[in-house]
């Protein structure tokens, strides 16, 4: 698809802006001497249902992505965390993260949790996602778009949630077979439910991304 015609598709009627919350973490961040950017890695940009938004990725996601050499960056759509409650549903969340990805430098993994899952895939029908990954989707739409230059995708669920709706819905809907994670689908920012995901989620970024 070209550029110009990816403009035409994402030009789509804007929703009430918002100043969004938008939270951040290099490797230089972690003060590491070991720890050196990666040109080569795209970087992360994560969304989650949770009310916390972005600041649910500070204490673990962002700095482990970071160790990786990615920059890592989580955002919080309209209602969530510190940005503004505003006017619009399920688009007009897509709509904020399509506007935190263009501000990653280079091309951005879009991660979504939970109902930020269904914002990512929405958003990856308007921008050029390097990587879908849809961590234990919840009310995922019924259809979404094709995502723009057909970037790969992991979804990855709790053991629980293998046969789930979401999930199965997920797997027709992009042809992948879920990953599966010990612990529960909502506890995903801490303990070591959390880690075994962070490892099954960058075991598949490093040879692809």
């Amino acid at each position: 698809m070209s550029l110009s015609a990816w403009a035409k598709r994402a030009r789509t009627p804007q929703p009430a802006p918002v100043r969004r919350e938008y939270v951040f973490f290099e490797p230089a961040d972690l003060f590491d001497a070991d720890i050196k950017d990666d040109p080569e890695a795209n970087p992360v940009l994560c969304c989650t249902g949770d009310p916390a938004g972005a600041s649910a990725f500070n204490a673990l996601w962002l700095k482990r992505f970071a160790a990786s050499g990615r920059y890592a960056a989580a955002t919080s759509v309209r209602g969530q965390g510190n940005t503004p409650p505003a006017e619009g549903g399920l688009e007009a969340r897509a709509h904020d993260v399509v506007q935190a990805a263009v501000t990653v430098p280079r091309q951005a993994v879009l991660i979504g949790h939970r109902e930020g899952a269904a914002w990512a895939a929405l958003a990856a029908g308007r921008y050029p996602a390097a990587g879908l990954v849809l961590v234990s989707p919840a009310q995922f739409p019924k259809q979404v778009p094709t995502p723009v230059g057909a970037p790969p995708v992991l979804l990855v669920v709790s053991e629980s949630e293998a046969e789930s709706k979401e999930a199965q819905a997920v797997t027709e809907a992009y042809g992948v077979a879920p990953l599966t994670f010990a612990g529960s689908p909502d506890d995903v920012f801490k303990g070591a439910g959390a880690e075994g995901l962070l490892a099954a989620i960058l075991s598949w970024l490093a040879p692809k991304h």
